[in-house]
């Protein structure tokens, strides 16, 4: 009698990273490859824009300011990208989910002619000052989360990290037919590790509410930065290390009662408040 299942599954090839000289060097339009529209003058304030992350334009300038930090900047997350090359392999997981985008976040009070301003990557509406992005999305359930969150040192302690999360959370839980338009999602998520009171506090700071903690939802990279925050529990004969994760999420319901008029009213302040 035959079976009444197969199991042919293969693994997946080993991650190979793109070479950076080729994807930026391409002549092509970067396709974002994202299914919702996107609102430009939602995702921009007097002080902050968002963009869609591109590589050509974006990348070498964001690794010149966080290359030399990665292990630093990205000690709470379950990957460490060391390289450019690993860095776009993480923006191109991303991109490869259609409901899913990485935006690049720009400072509009740093001018290309101003402090920090020389770089290929400004424009003139601005400084480039970091990364953030929609991941883990579900357009069926109307929910996303924010994450990739990384703000150059230079621009970390100033309005750009609040600012740029008040825009995406505009952008995200405004409803359609408002002005500025929004996409109506119902809940936007924020993961954090419990170590990272940074974190934790900016998200509470824009209106998230604390849900609880998760135990051990990510396997950390096995690197001396990382090592210290986590548990300091390993498990036997395993690499890497776990990791808690604080749960904090916004609700439409919220949005609309009072928290879309405090991120609007803080979208509006300048930049030193």
């Amino acid at each position: 009698m035959s079976p009444a299942f197969v199991n042919n599954f293969t693994p997946p090839p080993a991650t190979v990273y793109p070479d950076p000289d080729s994807v930026l060097a391409s002549k092509e339009p970067y396709d974002i490859n994202f299914s919702f529209p996107l609102h430009f003058d939602t995702l921009a304030c007097p002080t902050v824009r968002l963009t869609p992350f591109v590589p050509t334009l974006h990348a070498r300038t964001l690794w010149e300011h966080v290359g030399p930090r990665a292990r630093e900047l990205f000690r709470y997350y379950p990957y460490c990208p060391d390289t450019l090359a690993h860095f776009l392999s993480v923006v191109e997981n991303i991109r490869r989910h259609p409901d899913n985008c990485a935006f690049a976040i720009f400072d509009r009070t740093r001018r290309p002619d101003g402090p920090g301003g020389d770089s290929p990557a400004d424009s003139e509406d601005g400084t480039l000052a970091g990364v953030m992005a929609l991941i883990n999305t579900s357009k069926q359930h109307k929910n996303t989360e924010i994450g990739l969150v990384v703000v150059f040192p230079a621009f970390q302690g100033t309005h750009v990290a609040r600012t740029a999360l008040g825009l995406l959370l505009r952008y995200c839980l405004q409803p359609a037919a408002a002005s500025p338009p929004g996409l109506g999602f119902r809940r936007v998520r924020w993961s954090a590790h419990p170590h990272n009171k940074a974190s934790i506090k900016l998200a509470k700071r824009m209106c998230f509410q604390e849900e609880g903690v998760m135990r051990w939802t990510f396997c950390i990279p096995n690197v001396e930065e990382m090592k210290r925050e986590a548990h300091g529990v390993k498990r036997e004969g395993e690499d890497g290390w776990g990791r808690d994760s604080v749960c904090l999420a916004i609700c439409w319901d919220e949005w609309d009662r009072s928290a879309g008029y405090g991120v609007e009213r803080l979208l509006q302040q300048p930049s030193g408040q």
